[in-house]
């Protein structure tokens, strides 16, 4: 394990001959080191901390070579993942910088630069002086290419072009490009200071490119464009293509008259989750070998499980769903193993933002391949009349050193403290900073893009809670002029320190951003009880008398939070994080035999379906999907087994991947499942704009003990009743003839079995 420091030492008199280091690691003894080279801040050391481990901390100081004279003890910071730390210290300041533009504004530095770190802690300063708002990337003309990017911190720009687009293609032609020279604060889109731009007197396609960028206190860089749209396999490279190339049959799937699909009231959403990969990697899917995991294995049809059963695709068109949300599709980091294979990865480590995943792609050294089978899968889903929900995750990067962000305008695009270390309030290594005015236009700009090239129909963001309000805001308002049927919903969760409370885009917020939804974990808690990080809690179908919150979740959850409609509550018992249902019942019912445990996961999932609000579920909820794979010698779960299951993000495909003989075996889950998914989607039962439409139209009748049946009525043309509970119970004044859907298969005697749900057609 390499743990190494680079140490920039600087001293007001640049006196350096009488000075060395003295590091240690914890509880370990410390060793000298000499300074080797230096630079344009001072005086240069390199020191290795010998461990077979991370170091999270090691120690440093600076002394005379006597120990005549030192510095104070420095406590270093390292990120994990990353083996070499830089630091910037400044004699007679007792700040570790991890920065040298924050280095910079120390009073002891011999030539303190004060706005040298504006970007970081004045953005508001910075995006008035340095802010543009016209077009990035690439554009074509009919006889030319124009290169654009933002770095107005950069002394010297080029762009640099590659002979092809491999990993490993030479470089062909370099082009100096020119700054920009209108100065207009008050107008962005005329404020091309800060904005470097190239003309290529030729149509260009099919080959790589990046830009070197040269700062006048920073190393020289060599970054790929933040805008790309399509990617080298390893992913480090743009590649630029005519649009003409990327087009597919079908183009006019991203017009939004021609979007019939697409619900005027969100409220009728029945999201499904599922992950490109897990979908149809298993040999079970039935899905060809070469698509197995991949865009066209989200779409190929007549797929059948190995009892003959359809799986994937087909099995989705079946089920009744409106949308379903892809776990990152976009591109990600990526690590190999020995045989140069991608290693599985949920898709949380954003690369780049614009471009699909290649390891998605039927052909994954062909740049464009990945573009054109995304476009084919999600045109197949939008021809089955299925809405295509992105999960997006803006609110972090992989890393920061190699982010495109960070190599092309150092220190600005992230949320960072005054000694030039980096916020971390997604517990990711970094946040970005959606509130300085060039993150905030690549988020629209993204979004944008995805909707109009793609057809993207709705975004999931990933700890939305990072991001402020006013973006959020800005981004709903913005997609609203294309298309207000758009969907946009996120993770409302309280996160980071960064912003103040009102500026955070969480869940009580939600009366600051409307039409915008957030996860309704009251309700979730409520219907099953939840675990989140390994502690456990137990909800109503799981034992727990949790009788108040079910009715208020049954009323459209205003009790809950100050949401301002019904279109921004997204209920859901399941999804991609922690335990799947069918894992998390059995750690809570242990006693249970699989009839009493199955009975509980229709009971959960119906009544998830069955109140007002956006309806999420995972793929595979309906036929108890597990994430419990024991890998013990003799068949046991070890605790190994129990950690993948509760966070699967890196675990391998044996535990990730959907089982489609499922779907064999739990048939009649899937059939009483499809059953309460029609039954929602009928009449526009679960239309409700507001929460006095929720008032008028359901009506609470009995429950209010734990030990009775619980009842609701809903009236639109006809009038329902659901009845639910989860002790056995004599149902009064019922005909047989009446029930509709029930998910008790031997009701006699007008008993209802326990952990059962009834609708009955009561009109008059």
């Amino acid at each position: 394990m390499l743990n190494r420091v680079i140490l920039h030492y600087h001293s007001k008199d640049a006196d350096y001959k009488d000075k060395s280091v003295w590091y240690w690691q914890e509880n370990k003894d410390g060793q000298d080191a000499n300074f080797i080279d230096e630079d344009d801040f001072g005086c240069v050391a390199k020191l290795t901390y010998d461990s077979h481990v991370f170091l999270p901390f090691v120690f440093l100081l600076v002394k005379s070579n006597d120990w005549t004279g030192q510095s104070f003890d420095f406590r270093i910071k390292r990120n994990s993942g990353v083996p070499e730390t830089q630091i910037w210290l400044v004699e007679g300041d007792e700040t570790i910088y991890y920065s040298k533009q924050a280095a910079m504004t120390s009073s002891f530095y011999k030539e303190q630069d004060s706005k040298a770190f504006d970007m970081a802690l004045r953005a508001a300063d910075f995006d008035k002086k340095w802010g543009f708002s016209g077009w990035l990337g690439f554009r074509h003309t009919k006889t030319s290419t124009i290169f654009r990017i933002w770095a107005p911190t950069a002394s010297n720009l080029t762009l640099v072009l590659y002979d092809g687009c491999k990993i490993d293609s030479p470089v062909l032609e370099t082009f100096v490009m020119s700054r920009g020279r209108h100065h207009s604060p008050e107008d962005h889109s005329q404020n091309t200071i800060g904005v470097w731009e190239v003309t290529i007197d030729r149509l260009l396609s099919g080959l790589a490119y990046g830009y070197q960028l040269e700062f006048p206190y920073l190393e020289k860089r060599l970054s790929r464009d933040p805008y790309a749209i399509a990617l080298t396999p390893d992913g480090k490279r743009s590649v630029l293509y005519q649009k003409e190339e990327l087009e597919i049959t079908n183009p006019s799937h991203v017009i939004p008259k021609n979007c019939t699909w697409r619900l005027k009231d969100s409220t009728e959403s029945i999201i499904c989750e599922m992950h490109v990969r897990d979908f149809s990697i298993s040999e079970t899917s039935g899905v060809v070998k070469d698509y197995r995991g991949k865009f066209l294995g989200l779409s190929q049809t007549d797929t059948k499980n190995p009892f003959g059963d359809s799986t994937c695709f087909d099995y989705l068109k079946d089920l009744g769903i409106t949308h379903v949300q892809l776990q990152p599709a976009f591109d990600h980091h990526k690590t190999y193993d020995h045989d140069g294979k991608v290693l599985y990865n949920w898709g949380y480590d954003p690369e780049n933002y614009n471009a699909p995943e290649t390891s998605f792609s039927s052909n994954s050294n062909d740049p464009k391949q990945a573009i054109l089978d995304f476009k084919e899968a999600i045109n197949a889903y939008h021809d089955a009349g299925i809405g295509v929900i992105m999960d997006v995750v803006y609110n972090h990067t992989y890393s920061t050193e190699t982010s495109a962000f960070q190599l092309t305008v150092p220190d600005y695009y992230y949320r960072m403290n005054s000694d030039g270390s980096f916020k971390d309030g997604s517990g990711c290594g970094n946040e970005t900073a959606s509130e300085k005015e060039m993150f905030r236009k690549y988020m629209i700009d993204s979004l944008v893009y995805w909707v109009e090239e793609y057809g993207i129909d709705g975004f999931r963001f990933d700890l939305m809670g990072l991001h402020d309000v006013e973006t959020m805001n800005a981004i709903r308002q913005v997609l609203d002029q294309i298309d207000p049927r758009i969907i946009l919903y996120g993770e409302g969760w309280d996160m980071g320190d960064s912003l103040q409370p009102e500026q955070k885009a969480k869940k009580s917020n939600a009366y600051l951003m409307p039409n915008i939804g957030f996860f309704n974990d009251d309700q979730r808690n409520a219907v099953k009880g939840a675990e989140v990080y390994g502690h456990f809690k137990r909800g109503f179908v799981s034992g727990e008398d949790k009788t108040f919150e079910l009715m208020s979740a049954i009323l459209g959850s205003q009790s809950f939070n100050n949401y301002l409609a019904p279109n921004q509550v997204v209920n859901y018992i399941e999804a991609h994080d922690n335990y799947n249902l069918n894992d998390l019942l059995w750690v809570l019912n242990p006693e249970d035999n699989i009839e009493q445990h199955t009975k509980r996961i229709e009971l959960a999932t119906a009544l998830n379906l069955l109140m007002p609000g956006l309806s999420f579920m995972q793929l595979g909820q309906e036929f108890l999907r597990t994430k419990l794979v024991p890998t013990g010698i003799d068949g046991e779960v070890l605790e190994k087994d129990r950690i993948f299951a509760m966070n699967s993000y890196n675990a391998p495909d044996s535990v990730n991947q959907v089982d489609w003989k499922l779907r064999t075996y739990h048939r009649n889950t899937i059939d009483f499942v499809k059953s309460i998914i029609n039954f929602r989607k009928s009449d526009h039962l679960f239309s409700f704009p507001s929460f006095k439409d929720i008032r008028s139209v359901i009506k609470v009748e009995s429950g209010y003990n734990s030990n009775d049946f619980h009842c609701f009525s809903i009236t639109k043309n006809k009038t329902y009743k659901i009845i639910f509970t989860i002790f056995s119970n004599r149902l009064q004044d019922k005909k047989t003839n009446d029930i509709i859907i029930s998910n008790d298969r031997s009701l006699q005697d007008d008993m209802i079995e326990a952990l059962s749900l009834l609708i009955i057609d009561i009109t008059p």
